[in-house]
């Protein structure tokens, strides 16, 4: 495994702030493909939820898992770049921004999209099976990125480059509530195309469009070493 050093600075965490929110979208957009699958018909969506149709039964576990099996998915294909040295800060990036450590943190509490299919299985102690999955999937790739950094004060660097991006997705199920709360509810109709309203696709165009450019312009050249 090739090592690389993280140029941590306003520049690294801000692009990863703004990948973040991309990717919690990637992530309830994948749960609301799957229920629109297994549905026969869209449901709803909102900047950090998703409902299934209203004639649709739930939970469904196919849809629940959805979201959770996309981000490990990019977890694992993250740890895998920077496993492989080529370009060892997009993988990076791509740990990052599937928020392993809120994922833990969340299944600790008992909550999550983990505790509710571990709940489908056992009824009355889904939280801890639910715990032991999401560490054992998000474990090695943590491992492999803290393994592959350079820096000198590591574990300084590790911890800020995976929590600070995290800051401002913490204000979002509660703003989430308040602003789409009666849509999700199907109290209140917004202007939509295929369950998602258009200022959530216009604010997520606005976001991956800035993180185009944060990665391109806003990282530095990462340096490896052998």
């Amino acid at each position: 495994m090739r090592r690389f050093r993280f140029p941590l600075g306003w520049q690294s965490l801000l692009g990863l702030a703004l990948l973040c929110w991309v990717a919690s979208f990637t992530h309830e957009f994948t749960h609301h493909l799957a229920g629109r699958f297994v549905c026969g018909e869209a449901g709803r969506m909102s900047l950090n939820r998703f409902v299934l149709a209203d004639a649709c039964a739930g939970p469904w576990p196919v849809s629940t898992a959805a979201g959770p099996a996309l981000s490990y998915l990019m977890m694992w294909l993250g740890a895998w770049l920077v496993w492989r040295g080529k370009r060892p800060l997009l993988g990076f990036a791509l740990v990052v921004a599937y928020i392993p450590f809120l994922r833990i943190l969340t299944a600790a509490m008992g909550g999550g999209d983990e505790g509710v299919l571990m709940r489908l299985v056992f009824p009355d102690a889904g939280r801890w099976p639910a715990l032991a999955l999401v560490l054992a999937l998000t474990l090695p790739p943590l491992i492999v990125c803290f393994r592959a950094l350079s820096n000198p004060r590591r574990v300084a660097v590790f911890f800020a480059a995976f929590l600070i991006p995290l800051i401002p997705l913490l204000p979002i199920p509660s703003r989430d509530a308040v602003w789409y709360g009666e849509w999700l509810a199907g109290t209140r109709m917004l202007p939509q195309t295929f369950g998602v309203p258009w200022s959530v696709w216009m604010a997520h165009a606005c976001l991956a469009l800035a993180c185009v450019a944060a990665l391109l312009w806003l990282f530095p050249r990462t340096r490896t070493r052998t």
